[in-house]
């Protein structure tokens, strides 16, 4: 029998995404699915694995990437969790400042069809830590 182990239920949202990790691998990349555990990025066909679980990377989403004057990066410190030829499972550490948790947020309720659930699984399990803007 299957027991879910997620706190977070995951959103199927497509964004495109900047990887930089400690060894000196960075990639632009896409999100497969975002919850606020953590994340899910594709690997196209011709990108080979060169990560290994427990790598620390930060993972910058952008908002609004089609208008470029109205551009928002989100900036993640994340964890690898899962890394296999379709992609990457991160979960996150913590994310860069204030302002940008709460567009992340803003961004997961619109995105869900059950947007008073998530924010009640938000309370339960808060997920991400916010680091302190410089």
């Amino acid at each position: 029998m299957f027991v879910e182990k997620r706190k977070h239920q995951r959103l199927k949202i497509k964004l495109n995404a900047r990887i930089e990790c400690e060894n000196g691998y960075s990639s632009d990349v896409k999100t497969q699915n975002i919850s606020f555990g953590g994340l899910y990025l594709d690997l196209d066909s011709t990108s080979k694995i060169l990560l290994k679980e427990g790598d620390i990377c930060n993972v910058t989403l952008l908002l609004n990437n089609e208008e470029v004057e109205n551009l928002i990066p989100l900036i993640f410190q994340c964890k690898v969790v899962h890394c296999s030829e379709r992609g990457y499972g991160m979960n996150f550490i913590y994310i860069e400042g204030l302002e940008a948790y709460d567009h992340f947020e803003k961004m997961m309720v619109l995105n869900s069809d059950e947007s008073e659930a998530l924010m009640a699984e938000l309370e339960k399990n808060p997920g991400l830590i916010v680091s302190k803007d410089e």
